[in-house]
């Protein structure tokens, strides 16, 4: 076997009143995929930015091609051969492809210093061509590019630096399903030429997919590294929460729901598309489709974030919805995609962001009532188990897990009669995953209408009462209950009309 292109030895890392990590191992070699696996807080995070130069270690060695090394700062560990690609893109969108790869790089100068665009143009195509991006003009803007491209982007950026080590943080959390492949490939090419990658996902079908190996963290402390042909999905989660998750979706026994509480007609997606449908009292109604179908549109547009035409009627009577205040005055409450720049204010502490969309019934002669803020804020931690050692804590300082809870919670605290949940459990560990099931699955049962919108099929197939396919658009299938598996999803969501009986 090859040497080792990356060591880490001893590694440690304190922060005023928390360990993060205690004496860590972690050895990389040329041309592998390394994963690393752990629940959120379980010290991934911190690990890589110690390797990336974010951080440096309170104790511990760091050793690359077998030299000792000290990163000072980012730019010094990609210039050392170590970079990083983070779950959101770091680029600039009215900037060409070419421009963000080689920005503030004095190397790519002709001469007299001034800087030569055929030089730029020329390295920039040839790296993105090597890691298949072909088909990509990097002389276009990137606000033009769809996102897999985007992320070969990001990619090539990174190994313009000639990096031995690269870092993937979720690289498929922003793609759709039917563009995890075509990364899968580009990963594959950077194999084939000797780069060594550290993948970290919450996805086990990745891991097991693209992984050679897996290392896996908890609570700041290595618990093993393995072969991945030595492990299985339960084994992984065993390893990782250090219990079995023999359930991770509720049993949902069926049932027959009649009364209707949402009921849309010709919802306005586009000039060209509408929808209707309708939810049931205490259903969970899943919307499945690839991105750009109109599933996040009829989200906005049931939250007053988006205009349009068309009829909704909340238990029977008709509505006007043209904000997010009219909204919630409906009892109509959105979780968002995106939980740190739609759903939380991070510096906020838990008490506040859970306080905010009810201020106004928590103010008394223009004061907010703080002993009702406590009480309300207590309450949901203990509801929804919101792990921090009080209310106080900043939401800046929570586990991916815990901060969905919190975003989750403050709009429980509206008391709403329908809630839109859409990416619940982006970006969240599989032990975070199976409680905030567990909370989506109470709720439907003492009586919450959810609108589930995901695009994780297993999600949407092990939450779901009924399931909506949409294409471009427009609902080209109807799932009961029980009846979807991952292959009809898809199937129907790409190109219902090569399924037979499909509408279209």
């Amino acid at each position: 076997m090859a040497n080792p292109v990356l060591t880490m030895e001893g590694i440690s890392k304190e922060f005023p009143g928390v360990k993060a990590l205690e004496g860590v191992d972690f050895e990389l070699y040329p041309g592998e995929v390394h994963a690393l696996m752990g629940e959120n807080g379980a010290g991934k995070s911190t690990l890589m930015k110690i390797l990336s130069g974010v951080y440096a270690p309170t104790n511990g060695i760091i050793r690359l091609k077998g030299e000792e090394v000290v990163f000072r700062n980012p730019l010094a560990a990609q210039h050392q051969g170590v970079s990083i690609i983070h779950q959101e893109f770091n680029l600039f969108p009215n900037l060409s492809a070419a421009e963000n790869m080689y920005i503030d790089r004095p190397e790519i100068a002709g001469r007299f210093g001034w800087l030569s665009w055929s030089k730029m143009y020329r390295e920039a195509q040839q790296l993105v061509d090597s890691i298949g991006g072909g088909g990509i003009d990097v002389r276009k803007e990137v606000r033009h590019l769809g996102v897999h491209s985007q992320q070969v982007i990001e990619i090539a950026k990174a190994l313009s630096f000639q990096a031995d080590v690269l870092i993937m943080d979720e690289p498929s959390a922003a793609l759709p399903e039917n563009e995890v492949q075509k990364m899968f490939e580009v990963v594959e090419r950077l194999k084939a030429q000797g780069v060594a990658i550290v993948y970290v996902s919450h996805r086990m079908k990745e891991i097991f997919e693209i992984a050679d190996k897996v290392t896996v963290l908890r609570d700041g402390r290595k618990i093993a590294t393995r072969n991945i042909s030595e492990v299985t999905e339960q084994s992984l989660i065993r390893m990782m929460v250090g219990k079995e998750v023999s359930q991770l979706y509720p049993v949902r026994p069926f049932q027959q729901r009649k009364e209707t509480v949402l009921q849309v007609k010709q919802l306005s997606l586009d000039a060209a598309h509408a929808v209707s449908f309708q939810l049931h009292k205490g259903e969970i109604l899943g919307l499945f489709g690839l991105p750009g179908s109109g599933s996040h549109t009829i989200a906005c547009r049931l939250f007053g974030l988006a205009k349009g035409t068309g009829e909704i009627g909340i238990n029977g009577k008709p509505v006007q919805i043209n904000s997010p205040a009219e909204a919630k005055e409906m009892r109509i409450a959105y979780v968002p995609p995106d939980r740190h720049r739609q759903g939380i204010i991070k510096p906020l502490s838990i008490r506040s962001n859970l306080a905010l969309p009810i201020l106004r019934d928590l103010s008394e002669g223009g004061r907010l009532n703080q002993e009702k803020i406590k009480k309300i804020s207590q309450y949901y931690m203990d509801r929804l188990h919101i792990k921090s050692p009080n209310d106080l804590q900043s939401v800046d300082f929570l586990s991916g897990g815990n901060q969905q809870k919190v975003v989750i919670g403050k709009w429980l605290a509206s008391k709403p009669e329908i809630l839109i949940l859409e990416e619940p459990t982006r970006g969240v560990d599989v032990g975070a995953k199976a409680e905030i099931y567990n909370i989506i699955h109470e709720l439907a049962q003492n009586g919450l209408s959810i609108l589930l919108i995901s695009s994780e099929m297993p999600e949407i197939i092990g939450l779901s009462d009924r399931i909506l396919v949409l294409h471009k658009g427009e609902f080209v299938h109807e799932f009961g209950h029980g009846e979807a598996d991952q292959e009809q999803l898809l199937k129907r969501a790409s190109n219902p009309r090569l399924v037979e009986g499909d509408a279209v």
